[in-house]
């Protein structure tokens, strides 16, 4: 997996969790009313979209952490073996969407309103598990994904030590994030306008810049790392005919993160120039 993947199933696994939490928080209603009011809690279709391609970001990101750490690669084995992760993710994937499809039924739902009312009623009605499969527990589930969000945080961090480590010659003291991230965001309307790029690559590219604008937004960028996203960035839209505003604000905040943050790499390293000594007419001076 590439930096900006993980960054991305990092978004993905916290908009599944941040569901599921508003699921557990209302199970008394929906298991009063039905399950297919799920769908109109806040985050539902960003995490159905989230649950559809888990089982794929699992995958990639099991085989990323066994070349990354064993005893990290083992946690993650055991999010899949034992904890059943991925299997669950499917099944409450699939109850949701089945029930959402599911029409209510006016006797059953004069029926559960009844139940609100009369404690007594309302409690057989919750002895119901809230999915019908005895594998699924939501708990379990939202628990699991917490230890799951905290070794993505871990492989970001590792690829970005690895990958896009900053040297001496950027000073972070010398750029404006904030100016850095009105840059990106530009560049992401541009981009975003663009008709000559296939969906899949537009994705690509806003992924890289998302996180370059994450790392910028960060305590201590790595400017070199942003520096890193943006050039492959500029190097894609360089020769796409409708991309020269994009073009031009990429190269800009390129400029402008070199330009104030190198500190004359090379001057450092050289010695100090011979001072200049005035050559009188007639005579020759030799050092």
């Amino acid at each position: 997996m590439e930096l900006y993947e993980l960054g991305q199933f990092s978004d993905r696994i916290e908009q599944i969790e941040s569901f599921l939490i508003r699921v557990a928080a209302a199970e008394e209603y929906l298991l009063s009313y039905g399950l297919r009011h799920a769908q109109r809690l806040e985050g539902y279709e960003d995490a159905i979209v989230g649950m559809r391609a888990f089982q794929e970001d699992f995958a990639s990101f099991r085989r990323y952490m066994a070349r990354l750490d064993r005893e990290l690669s083992q946690q993650v084995n055991y999010l899949d073996s034992d904890a059943k992760l991925p299997e669950q993710m499917s099944l409450l994937q699939l109850n949701l969407q089945m029930h959402a499809l599911k029409k209510p039924q006016p006797a059953a739902t004069a029926l559960a309103q009844v139940a609100l009312v009369i404690p007594y009623l309302s409690q057989i009605f919750q002895r119901k598990p809230l999915f019908k499969s005895e594998d699924v527990s939501l708990q379990k589930v939202i628990v699991n994904l917490g230890r799951l969000r905290g070794l993505v945080k871990i492989a970001r961090e590792s690829l970005s030590w690895h990958e896009y480590a900053d040297d001496e010659v950027l000073k972070p003291s010398n750029i404006s994030s904030d100016r850095v991230i009105a840059f990106i965001e530009t560049a992401e309307i541009q981009i975003s306008e663009l008709l000559s790029i296939p969906p899949q690559q537009r994705e690509r590219i806003l992924g890289y810049l998302q996180e370059a604008k994450r790392e910028a937004a960060s305590n201590r960028p790595s400017w070199s790392k942003i520096v890193g996203a943006l050039v492959i960035v500029a190097a894609i839209t360089s020769g796409l005919a409708d991309a020269p505003a994009a073009s031009r604000t990429l190269q800009d905040v390129i400029e402008y993160i070199l330009g104030n943050g190198v500190d004359k790499p090379l001057q450092r390293f050289l010695p100090p120039p011979p001072e200049q000594q005035a050559i009188p007419h007639g005579d020759v001076q030799v050092a």
